[in-house]
Formats: structure tokens, sequence, C-alpha cells
């Protein structure tokens, strides 16, 4: 497998070479694979960075989607407990019993 165009380092080193008199030959070739290197890594970054970014947005979303479970669960114990002491009330407990879904019927002390 090919790691870089060989080609694309060949033509870039003579038109370095050939386009300016600041290069020998020598230089230019070093410029050119310089040149791919850096490319290379520049392209390993952006597919790591891109990578990233994805991994970040699915965790967000699966974040979203936890809360809106918890709260959806939070919403129907709260309606349950709600429905529980309507019933309460309609059987005509006094205001000291409540229905508490953690410790069940509050202000019970016993027959």
């Amino acid at each position: 497998m090919k790691q870089y165009n060989l080609s694309e380092i060949m033509k870039r080193a003579h038109n370095l070479y050939r386009n300016t008199n600041k290069y020998t030959w020598s230089e230019a070739l070093k410029k050119s694979w310089k040149m791919a290197k850096f490319n290379k890594e520049v392209e390993a970054r952006r597919a790591e960075t891109i990578a990233y970014h994805e991994a970040k947005k699915q965790a967000e979303m699966e974040k979203a989607a936890w809360v809106a479970q918890v709260e959806s669960g939070v919403r129907r114990k709260q309606e349950e407990v709600a429905k529980v002491e309507a019933e309460c009330q309609a059987y005509g407990y006094g205001l000291g019993n409540h229905y508490s879904a953690f410790s069940g019927w509050g202000n019970y002390c016993g027959d």
C-alpha cells in the first residue's frame, strides 16, 4: 500500500526547481517531501478531529435520551402520588395525612 503519491511529490519538486530560482534540485526534492509528510499529518489529524466530534455528538444524544427517560419517570411518579393523594382526600382523610412516594403514609403513628 502506498503511503505517498510519488508522482505528486516529483511534480511539486520540479515546479519548485523550475519556477523558483531559490532552490537546487536537492533542496526542492527535500522541500517537496516535507510538504507531503506535513499534508499526510494534517489529513490524519483531520480524521481524528472528525471522529472526536462524532463521538462527542453521540454522547450528547445519549445523555439527552437518558435525561428524557429520567424526567418521564419522575413525572410518572409525581402523577401517581397526586392520584393517591386525590383519592385520600376524596375518602375524607385530613390534611395531616398524606401519601409520600418515599415513605408511604405520613403522620401515621399507629392504633
